[in-house]
């Protein structure tokens, strides 16, 4: 599964590089083949027409390819969408990605890609992606398989440190099934049936950053969860005011999101730990 999932990435990045580059490709096949004729033609002065006038060079990148945004999205196994960015311009530049009233922010690398594997929460799966320009691109893929899972997700602002918790199984800290940074599973165990896994997403070193942690399992071991949400007093974090949202997908419906406000403990609670309560309908994920 595993080669199955880089011969997709591969070719998505393949397709995503051809249509950024495709007009300047496009130009070079409709040319001709060059006049080998060596006599003169010598038209009458009426016959001429006037000079083409030339187009100018759209800014490049020092790679070659042409600025601008542009994304492709690519169904994989276990509801998962393969991002795949390309802002050639704008190495290292800030991308907030949307999609289904959950938004992260990533940064592309020195040739201004960025790969993003993101559990769906919605089918078809519409991402809106911009830049720190305002230029924007969507994208979309449809995901059959997104019933075969059940979803929590907390996402936030700033640097909080907040973590999801899931415990399979009756499992408690630290032991077997439970599911969090620390230990996150794997998603072939999703996949199946025999364990859930934890996404992370978002790119912590940039400034204000918008970050996410997934949960996912099999649908029919939803009512075999026990979730929690945690956030650590740190020196970074204490006394602030939070802002967060936690998301419920229930299979068949559209993805319950709602508010998480507050303000943490001062300082004097660095090293202890708040848990937040009612952040889903239910401490199991429920289906319809």
């Amino acid at each position: 599964m595993a080669a199955k999932s880089m011969i997709l990435r591969a070719s998505a990045l393949t397709a995503l590089c051809a249509a950024v580059v495709g007009g300047v490709a496009l130009s070079g096949l409709l040319s001709g083949p060059a006049n080998t004729q060596t006599d003169p033609v010598i038209l009458p002065q009426t016959a001429l027409a006037p000079p083409l006038e030339t187009a100018p060079r759209p800014d490049v990148s020092a790679f070659g390819l042409p600025c601008g945004l542009a994304a492709t999205a690519t169904a994989m196994p276990g509801a998962v969408v393969a991002l795949d960015v390309i802002d050639p311009c704008r190495p290292g530049g800030r991308i907030d990605i949307i999609h289904a009233g959950l938004t992260i922010s990533a940064k592309t690398d020195a040739t201004g890609l960025l790969t993003v594997d993101f559990p769906a929460l919605e089918t078809p799966a519409f991402f809106t992606l911009r830049n720190d320009a305002g230029e924007e691109a969507v994208t979309l893929a449809g995901l059959p398989d997104l019933t075969n899972f059940a979803r929590a997700a907390v996402f936030w602002e700033g640097d909080l440190a907040i973590e999801l918790h899931a415990f399979e199984g009756g499992a408690e800290f630290g032991t077997p099934g439970h599911i969090w940074q620390e230990a996150t599973g794997d998603l072939a165990d999703a996949i199946i049936g025999t364990g859930g896994v934890l996404t992370g997403l978002g790119d912590a070193t940039l400034t204000a950053p918008r970050l996410a942690q997934v949960y996912s399992i099999a649908r029919a071991r939803r009512d075999e969860v026990r979730l929690s949400v945690d956030v650590p007093i740190t020196p970074t974090n204490c006394g602030r005011p939070i802002s967060a949202q936690s998301l419920h997908l229930v299979p068949g419906e559209q993805a319950d999101i709602r508010p998480v406000t507050l303000t943490l403990p001062g300082c004097d609670g660095v090293g202890d730990y708040l848990l937040l309560q009612n952040l889903f309908d239910d401490p199991r994920l429920a289906s319809n």
